[in-house]
């Protein structure tokens, strides 16, 4: 369960196309269902969100888009996530720049799985990155349960790293590994930290400029890096 292609979410997220065309493997490999924003505010509808939730509970909600200018209630959907019994997963591929900078709200408190490609804010080579929780499982609230058994530890890393290796990539590519490590320790820095600052300031000063000129943006405003015209 995702956030709508149209309202924002990423159409890997299990888009659907209005007359039912199923376009990505998410969709077509899995029972897939969105949910929406407010029309009238096009911010994400939690309340909507929730009761859609609880009626088709996913085995996975999943935050994050590519064009949703506005932060996320991590705390909100981990409670929406267990209110249904589902994995909370975060996308930040659109945002980790800003996450990495804490220019942002952090989706690593809340979620079980976290991914994000490289070649965008992070500035790095084509790729991606899959994040897990291992051990204890967090419970309400993000807080880890202090049951040990095994019904409250996870069980994801056997099951994600073969589901990367072998069941859909084979050679890894080496030289992007070593990129991949530069890019993440100039992501550390001052520099990169200021970097993002200022791309979030001109982000909100565009937004600024627009709407004293009269343009009408999603949501009103900006709090990341993204700016949408209507």
């Amino acid at each position: 369960m995702g956030l709508d292609t149209l309202s924002g979410g990423h159409l890997s997220h299990g888009y659907c196309k209005p007359n039912g065309k199923k376009v990505s493997a998410s969709s077509i490999f899995f029972e897939a269902f969105a949910y929406k924003v407010d029309p009238s505010t096009g911010r994400i509808d939690y309340e909507q969100l929730e009761e859609r939730a609880v009626d088709f509970r996913p085995k996975i909600l999943i935050c994050g888009g590519s064009s949703y200018p506005r932060e996320w209630d991590y705390a909100r959907l981990r409670k929406i996530a267990d209110r249904c019994g589902a994995f909370l997963m975060c996308d930040m591929a659109h945002i980790s720049g800003l996450v990495a900078a804490q220019e942002c709200l952090s989706p690593f408190d809340f979620c079980d799985i976290v991914t994000s490609t490289t070649h965008k804010g992070l500035r790095g080579p084509r790729g991606g990155m899959t994040f897990y929780r291992k051990g204890k499982k967090l419970g309400k609230g993000g807080a880890v349960v202090n049951d040990a058994d095994d019904d409250h530890q996870y069980d994801l890393e056997d099951r994600i790293n073969f589901a990367v290796f072998p069941s859909l990539q084979g050679g890894p590519h080496n030289n992007h590994i070593a990129a991949l490590a530069i890019t993440l320790k100039q992501v550390a820095t001052p520099e990169y930290k200021a970097y993002m600052q200022q791309v979030k300031r001109n982000a909100r000063a565009l937004s600024v400029a627009l709407l004293a000129r009269q343009f009408t943006l999603v949501t009103g405003g900006t709090d990341n890096h993204m700016v949408l015209r209507i």
